[in-house]
């Protein structure tokens, strides 16, 4: 009997230790925001990390743990590259929300000259008549230079964001192929609802055209709603009314003017 009993105690069977490290609760995954170093200098909270940060981590990271980037706002696209990369290589280790790299809109539809002002995705139809695209604030942005406080983007940062979606739908959708670089934008009206703050996370903008009177081969007005969404949440509504116009009555109603003005001086 007391053969048995040591017998009993430890078995003979390989997988016997199995049971216990199975039982043993695994690491949950790590999820982080990533932000741009100047908007991280403004967060508190450990759940936003700089992407500076982000990147070292990534570079330590073990096939066997778990990583969870949601991209939010003031990345580069050129750090935007090097995430997605690394994805591609640690995958499945290593996730980034949204799965698909989001591409910057292009200064031709936006109307913007340098890349890093450039506040938005290039937007999509989304087949039912309206059009979507993503926030995607550069941390070099002009409009971060000299207003960053709090963690929240700024409502100036906004109403840019909505102004350029505005162009870029009326520009891509709506301009004649033939009038394409022969035409200006005038905005005549904007009016903006702040719901909540807007954090410096991924955010979904939609626009639904509500306003479309032709005047000419190139002249248009064009009128718009914009909806600024944080998990589903609209947190950001804007109305916009523009007229697109031929560039050259464009640019004689600003020499008229102009000389109205000197002609009352002197």
């Amino acid at each position: 009997m007391e053969e048995l009993s040591v017998s009993n105690s430890v078995s003979s069977c390989p997988f016997a230790g199995l049971s216990s490290l199975s039982a043993q609760p695994q690491e949950p995954p790590r999820h982080y925001i990533v932000v741009g170093d100047r908007i991280k200098s403004q967060c508190s909270d450990n759940m936003f990390i700089s992407v500076t940060a982000a990147e070292e981590m990534v570079t330590r990271l073990d096939r066997d743990e778990s990583l969870t980037l949601h991209v939010g706002q003031g990345v580069t696209d050129e750090q935007l590259n090097t995430l997605y990369g690394f994805k591609k290589v640690l995958s499945p280790a290593l996730n980034i929300l949204p799965e698909d790299r989001r591409t910057r809109a292009s200064s031709t539809v936006t109307h913007k000259l340098k890349s890093h002002n450039i506040a938005i995705s290039a937007p999509g139809e989304n087949g039912n008549g309206t059009y979507s695209a993503s926030l995607m604030i550069d941390d070099a942005n002009a409009e971060l230079s000299d207003h960053l406080t709090g963690q929240h983007v700024s409502g100036m940062m906004v109403i840019e964001a909505a102004r350029q979606m505005t162009i870029a739908v009326a520009e891509a959708y709506y301009v004649a192929p033939q009038a394409k670089g022969k035409v200006n934008f005038v905005t005549h009206k904007m009016d903006v609802n702040y719901r909540d703050f807007l954090l410096p996370v991924h955010t979904e903008i939609l626009c639904i055209p509500l306003e479309l009177r032709r005047s000419g081969a190139s002249n248009f007005r064009f009128g718009c709603r914009l909806e600024f969404k944080q998990q589903g949440q609209c947190q950001v509504e804007l109305g916009f009314e523009l007229s697109v116009i031929d560039s050259r009555y464009f640019q004689l109603k600003e020499a008229q003017l102009i000389h109205q003005f000197v002609k009352r001086l002197v």
